[in-house]
């Protein structure tokens, strides 16, 4: 039996397609990052990327800095696995004394459609004379549709979270912990909001 024959069955026995262990492969993974940079007209170490499998979609979620120095913003977008349409928007992650990291992609019912919607936390690292830690603002962004460039946010559900909250310490004053910045921490606000 062929090596390849032999990784397709112990990929099917376990479940498991060969995409999503494609995506799991960092071969794999580079080569997705290098075709997105490509497809974006970017140096291939400018693009971090993050493959997945949204509402039965594969996706490519990519992300890359655009702005002068100092004036930077980081823009995300979304690519279908073959690169072959247009980028589409997801969210641009504004200058907030920094320039923000995508700290976690998820997916999440936030609306009252069955699709999930995207779910995109933002950090910024602060570092200041009286207070440092992260700066965290959740997203949450309504299912793509065919046809659209760009996504939009789903407000109702936006509105959940506190925009800009602080896992901080301070100098003169008491510490501030975030309390939703994971995925399941969001999950758990939109559960108790009345989406499933």
């Amino acid at each position: 039996m062929s090596v390849k024959l032999e990784a397709a069955l112990l990929l099917a026995l376990a479940g498991v397609s060969p995409a999503m262990a494609q995506a799991d492969d960092p071969a794999h993974a580079a080569s997705t990052q290098y075709r997105a940079a490509r497809h974006l007209g970017l140096p291939g170490e400018s693009v971090k990327v993050t493959p997945a499998t949204w509402n039965g979609a594969h996706w490519v979620f990519a992300d890359y800095l655009t702005g002068k120095p100092g004036e930077e913003e980081r823009q995300l977008v979304m690519l279908d696995e073959h690169m072959r349409r247009p980028p589409i928007r997801v969210t641009t992650g504004e200058q907030e004394g920094g320039v923000p990291d995508i700290l976690a992609i998820g997916f999440a019912n936030a609306d009252r459609d069955k699709a999930k919607e995207l779910i995109v936390i933002l950090g910024w690292q602060i570092r200041h004379y009286d207070v440092s830690g992260t700066l965290y603002d959740v997203r949450i962004l309504d299912d793509w549709q065919p046809g659209q460039r760009a996504l939009a946010p789903v407000k109702a559900a936006e509105r959940l979270f506190q925009h800009y909250e602080c896992d901080c310490g301070r100098r003169d004053g008491p510490d501030q912990i975030a309390k939703v910045k994971t995925i399941a921490a969001v999950k758990q606000v939109l559960i108790r909001a009345g989406y499933r």
